[in-house]
């Protein structure tokens, strides 16, 4: 966690001390993020973000079938009218699995030849969406494959939560069962009436072990505000220490920071490192900030005063919690995961100590041939590994 200059005010339209109305239940809306969903207020903005699943980055842009259609053959009309430094155009292979989709295997220059680009066209009830990735070229007709079978599994969703299993993006979900393989999100919101509150929320399957915990790093920051902290008052500590939110152990830090116009802004984190390999439990960010001035906003005195940026975060930090399916409790529709003496879930292919319940109903194997040489099978709650 960076604080920056970025940390500035913008115009408003309401007194410092006017009090945001956060008991009505209409006034707050829920979202779908990812697996999860999560409570704003009605007047959050959605501002955009980022969004990556099976190691394919996704785009959405609003257009009709027509526009769609006339994207896509423009698109297959460059590569097919360029030419590789091989010979051959650019364009090496195209599928249609439907009407509304296409995907292509192709070189994005005549000079490249180290990977090939893999690119998936899908619409869905007024949008484009767009699915990128690269591929070795030997494993090009695979990939094309394998892009084909993720697209299919985009589907449209409207305002309400979706009740399929599944991973939410804009205006649609990945409905995968529960699993990708690889996913993450980045995404911003800001409020109409208070337009330096940002709210910042990321997702992020941990492919390897777990971060560093977010207090740890505390003193990265204190370094990265430098001069500037020191000059203008330092950082304020409001509250910080361990927090577990809807299951997912994690850190809240909530201070204020000098920005450079001189004022005080409040930037409120909570994060969790999660498991790894498991979508039930990603790494997990939710960042509130005031004075914020991206997008070249004017800068204006901070909108709200510390009691009212707490009641905010209290409100939205504990309205985070997992999406249930129509197939169970929990995104993947499935039992929650199971879960060693410790309390935490562990994923398969995890190692666990002598003595301890098996994690899992399954076959496991001692590391070292020498000892239980053959592979035994147990049921959890009635054997242990040995």
């Amino acid at each position: 966690m960076v604080v920056t200059a970025q940390v500035s005010a913008a115009p408003i339209g309401l007194r410092k001390d006017q009090m945001m109305d956060t008991t009505k239940k209409d006034s707050w809306t829920t979202h779908c993020i990812g697996r999860f969903l999560i409570d704003l207020p009605a007047e959050a903005d959605y501002v955009g973000g980022s969004y990556d699943y099976a190691f394919a980055t996704l785009e959405r842009k609003p257009m009709g079938f027509d526009e769609f259609n006339q994207e896509v053959s423009s698109f297959e009309k460059r590569l097919k009218d360029t030419k590789h430094k091989s010979g051959s155009s650019l364009l090496l292979k195209s599928t249609a699995p439907d009407e509304n989709t296409r995907v292509f295997g192709y070189w994005d220059s005549d000079y490249q030849h180290i990977a090939v680009d893999i690119a998936a066209y899908r619409w869905l009830s007024g949008q484009r969406y767009l699915l990128h990735k690269g591929a070795d070229p030997g494993r090009m007709e695979n990939a094309v494959v394998r892009m084909g079978t993720m697209v299919s599994k985009l589907q449209a969703r409207g305002l309400d939560a979706p009740s399929v299993p599944g991973f939410c993006v804009e205006q649609a979900v990945f409905a995968d069962g529960g699993t990708s393989g690889n996913e993450s999100l980045n995404i911003r919101f800001r409020l109409k009436q208070h337009r330096d509150i940002v709210v910042d929320l990321s997702t992020n399957l941990n492919a390897g072990a777990p971060p560093e915990s977010l207090l740890s790093r505390k003193p990265s920051v204190f370094s990265a505000l430098g001069i500037l902290g020191a000059t203008l008052g330092g950082v304020r500590n409001i509250k910080e220490g361990n927090r577990t939110v809807a299951g997912n152990p994690g850190q809240e830090w909530l201070m204020k920071a000098p920005n450079d116009h001189g004022q005080q802004a409040h930037l409120f984190t909570w994060e969790a490192p999660g498991l790894q390999g498991d979508e039930l439990h990603p790494q997990i960010r939710i960042d509130l900030q005031s004075g914020n001035s991206d997008g070249g906003l004017d800068p204006q005195p901070i909108s709200l005063t510390d009691e009212k940026m707490l009641d905010l975060w209290e409100r939205i930090l504990n309205s985070l919690r997992l999406r249930p399916t129509d197939e169970g409790k929990g995104s993947p529709g499935e039992k929650p995961s199971p879960r060693a003496d410790s309390g935490s879930p562990v994923p398969l292919g995890e190692l666990a100590r002598t003595g301890v319940v098996c994690p899992q109903t399954g076959y496991w194997q001692c590391p070292d041939r020498d000892v239980h040489g053959k592979r035994q099978r147990s049921a959890v709650l009635s054997a242990t590994l040995l």
